[in-house]
């Protein structure tokens, strides 16, 4: 099984949470991250963020709840119209669990750092991460960070920016293809399924 990358990996962790507070250096924020996972310290991972992250993240869990409510939508009507099957290009949504993600960080180093301005940074962080099947993956990604009241946070308000989006539009294909169906468009499951394909691609062609 493929190993999730580590920015959806800490988006899925900071998803729904409450952070504190953070940290007086990069290598210090960095260190307590580490510390955090090693002892799947939930609360004290997720306090390593910005404000516009917090924001950011309230957003997030918005736009998934809303993903999960089209999402009904579209099997509800699939299923009414044509019987109870397979969803097709539908997606799952799983519970969220924080703390089997945080268990999945095997060790979190910093490696360098790249000062952009004096409050701003760079972030050039090492992990290594254990899938479900117990393969490890060793990456080096880049993460902004920023000082906040003389402490520095990590600033994922780009990444869960992009996760809103991405949710947003699928929610958004989800609904309109279950209003085609329940309109009577498409004439077999198969049709319906491929048109919300084609939704969720951004190409809103006909398919019956």
């Amino acid at each position: 099984m493929r190993i999730m990358s580590v920015g959806v990996l800490f988006a899925f962790i900071l998803a729904s949470a409450s952070p504190a507070v953070a940290e007086d250096s990069p290598a210090d924020l960095v260190r307590d991250l580490a510390r955090a996972a090693r002892d799947g310290d939930e609360a004290s991972f997720l306090a390593e963020l910005s404000s516009g992250t917090r924001r950011a993240m309230a957003d997030a869990g918005t736009a998934q709840s809303k993903l999960g409510e089209a999402l009904a939508q579209y099997s509800t009507a699939l299923n009414e119209k044509f019987g109870s099957g397979r969803l097709g290009g539908a997606q799952r949504f799983p519970g969220s669990d924080r703390g089997t993600a945080l268990s999945r960080f095997i060790d979190i180093t910093l490696t360098s750092v790249d000062q952009k301005a004096p409050r701003q940074a760079v972030l050039h962080i090492r992990t290594v991460t254990k899938g479900p099947g117990g393969q490890t993956a060793v990456q080096e990604d880049i993460f902004p960070a920023v000082e906040e009241n003389a402490e520095w946070k990590l600033d994922l308000t780009a990444l869960m920016r992009g996760i809103t989006l991405a949710d947003t539009q699928r929610a958004a294909a989800y609904r309109h293809v279950a209003q085609q169906i329940r309109s009577g468009v498409f004439k077999s499951r198969v049709s319906a399924q491929t048109a919300l394909l084609k939704a969720r691609r951004g190409n809103t062609g006909d398919v019956r």
